[in-house]
């Protein structure tokens, strides 16, 4: 493709754009590619207010099913790899990021000390 023939490409917001803090991701393998079903979550603390002194074993979280994507595989490679490059270029600004299993055993030693 000789350079006079490479479209402009314009973008835009959509009138339905969002930022969503991810809280969490699920789903599957399906015909087209992969089903993935994106959350957030919000913590209510209404119940622990209501309470004296507040207990914090009263706080509820609602999770929101924000958006449902399908990807096909050949985009499931390229955010893996991209993915993967993000947490490359983070680890290496900011330091190692735990498992979740290092942040249990982590809490598990603390609550024993």
């Amino acid at each position: 493709m000789s350079m006079s023939n490479i479209p402009i490409i314009h973008s835009e917001y959509s009138s339905t754009y969002k930022r969503i803090n991810v809280a969490g991701i699920f789903g599957g393998i399906v015909p087209g590619g992969l089903d993935a079903i994106i959350y957030s979550e919000d913590r209510m603390a209404e119940k622990v207010l209501e309470t004296q002194p507040p207990s914090p074993n009263k706080v509820a979280v609602k999770r929101i099913v924000e958006v449902d994507l399908i990807i096909d595989p050949m985009q499931m490679k390229v955010i893996h790899r991209w993915l993967e490059q993000k947490i490359v270029d983070y680890e290496r600004i900011f330091g190692n990021i735990p498992s979740p299993a290092e942040i249990e055993n982590r809490t598990r030693r603390n609550s024993q000390q």
